[in-house]
């Protein structure tokens, strides 16, 4: 294989994964949830592990 093959074919395969990733961005990807019940119950069940909780404002 050629230098300049080997570059066609990895510059194909970042072109379909960027396109994936813009087609998850724009169809909205998973939905948040106001259930905070479901959030406790989460973020309890993940004992052990590293928990991030992150609080968005709109201001």
């Amino acid at each position: 294989m050629t230098r300049k093959r080997i570059i066609l074919i990895v510059a194909g395969i970042l072109l379909v994964a960027l396109a994936g990733l813009v087609a998850y961005q724009f169809t909205g990807g998973k939905g948040y949830s106001s259930d905070m019940n479901a959030l406790r119950a989460q973020f309890n069940a993940d004992k052990g592990k590293v928990r991030l909780l992150v609080l968005l404002s709109p201001t």
